[in-house]
């Protein structure tokens, strides 16, 4: 049955895919975002009952809430960079803890029935002893941006435990897909293509590994919990391992570049070394990854010429 789903940062990267999602399948959509979703396609809020351009914390959601009356409440809103946490650790805990704690709140005062899904990351379990990372692995951040996540989710458990709001938290592994302006696959395309570059210099070893999922997927996922009524801490990825170098040689192929990869050496600070995860619990909901990484990395360099016109 449509549902009414209420999206905050909805003009993001995750944010928007989400809103896509949902929207094809038929649901109502009320989104929220600082930024005005004019610089991305219609087709991508379907279904849009309304976009809302606020920054939060704004008391204008209370009446968003009391009017649209959602479900389902999918906060993508918040800091997603551990380069700017690094940078600036309070402004990061601001837009991280300080949005979530608004958000939550106003929803125990006028929503409480309502579900919400916070969308974390793996960035909480540091650099795990052991691969690949269960739930109950002991959060060790070693970013501001991975401790800021970790408050939100005790934030989640103490509004689920003492006040009855029903919450599922994500922890997302690396995400990718079209429309990420940033991070590792995007750099490495924009390198590749740069003229200006003889060789295309990489963080790292290039042994660094981590686990990729699209934000398809992520979006999958998310409806997967929400159908099955569960709540809790739930990892998603795809349950894969990949080595840096091998993502730098897919991107390498698609563009049929003929420059040399060269890796710095060292990590950047707050960057964890391996990355896996055990998604035993959200496949136990029926959830299966519907994009490998070969074919996401394909889509994502179309989509990358296509926008910087290559």
């Amino acid at each position: 049955m449509p549902e009414r789903i209420l999206v905050t940062g909805a003009g993001g990267f995750l944010g928007s895919h989400i809103c896509a999602y949902f929207g094809q399948v038929g649901h109502s959509i009320a989104a929220l975002d600082k930024f005005s979703p004019a610089h991305v396609s219609p087709e991508i809020y379907l279904n849009l009952s309304g976009f809302f351009e606020i920054s939060l914390p704004d008391n204008t959601l209370v009446t968003i809430l009391r009017q649209f009356q959602p479900s389902l409440l999918i906060h993508c809103a918040g800091s997603a960079s551990v380069p700017y946490s690094m940078q600036e650790p309070h402004e990061d805990f601001r837009q991280s803890a300080g949005v979530t704690s608004f958000v939550i709140e106003m929803l125990r005062k006028h929503m409480p029935a309502c579900h919400f899904v916070f969308l974390s990351s793996a960035a909480v379990y540091g650099n795990p002893g052991t691969l690949p990372v269960r739930e109950e692995t002991p959060c060790k951040p070693i970013s501001p941006y991975g401790f800021h996540k970790n408050i939100c989710e005790l934030l989640c458990e103490e509004y689920a435990s003492l006040h009855g709001i029903k919450s599922s938290v994500l922890r997302i592994f690396s995400a990718y897909g079209e429309r990420l302006h940033k991070q590792v696959i995007f750099d490495l395309c924009r390198k590749f293509t740069d003229p200006s570059r003889g060789t295309v210099e990489v963080y790292g070893t290039g042994d660094e590994t981590r686990d990729f999922i699209h934000a398809r997927d992520i979006a999958q996922s998310v409806e997967r919990i929400h159908n099955s009524g569960s709540g809790g801490v739930l990892n998603i990825a795809s349950g894969k391992q990949t080595r840096i170098s091998e993502i730098a040689d897919m991107v390498k192929d698609c563009f049929r570049s003929e420059k040399n990869i060269v890796y710095s050496g060292s990590a950047r600070p707050g960057d964890p070394l391996y990355w896996q995860a055990d998604i035993s619990r959200i496949a136990s909901l029926g959830f299966r990854q519907e994009i490998p990484l070969d074919e996401g990395i394909r889509a994502y360099c179309r989509w990358f010429n296509s926008e910087y016109g290559i």
